[in-house]
């Protein structure tokens, strides 16, 4: 990673991200706002599959995920210029590097979700109160939790 971190200090991004005074915490700003959205939308079709609210149809609260997947974009690009600022720090954090391998979990969980529970319903199968449902939105409740809490922890972890 130390090629990947001398490639990123010698960019424009990086040099804009450093000297200026406003870029960061603009981008934690937004990072904080995508976060919240995707979230908030995860967690209403989480709670759906869980079996809660059951007065929602399960294909109507998946149209949240469009708003979850926008507000992930926001969140990878507002992540990236977090790294591009200081490559070195994220780099060598235990806690950026657990982040990352959470989110690549809740990505698996997610398509799993897709493919186990909202293709088969699309199809007029009857999962969604499956245990399919279940373990994939209630991981999915967990995952992105402890994706939160290791972000949290990110300034607090120096190795």
């Amino acid at each position: 990673m130390e090629g990947v971190a001398t490639w990123i200090k010698s960019t424009g991004f990086h040099r804009f991200m450093i000297e200026n005074s406003w870029p960061f915490p603009a981008a934690e700003t937004l990072h904080f706002m995508g976060l919240t959205l995707l979230f908030g939308a995860l967690l209403a079709v989480d709670m759906r599959g869980l079996g809660f609210v059951r007065a929602i149809p399960l294909q109507a609260v998946h149209k949240l995920v469009p708003v979850a997947l926008g507000a992930f974009a926001v969140n990878l690009l507002t992540g990236i210029a977090f790294l591009f600022a200081d490559p070195d720090r994220y780099f060598i954090n235990i806690a950026f590097q657990l982040k990352m391998a959470l989110i690549v979990l809740a990505g698996f969980n997610a398509l799993a979700f897709e493919v186990f529970v909202f293709r088969p319903l699309s199809a007029g199968a009857n999962v969604s109160e499956s245990m399919a449902a279940k373990l994939t939105s209630g991981a999915s409740i967990v995952i992105w939790a402890l994706v939160i809490i290791a972000g949290r922890a990110i300034p607090y972890v120096e190795y």
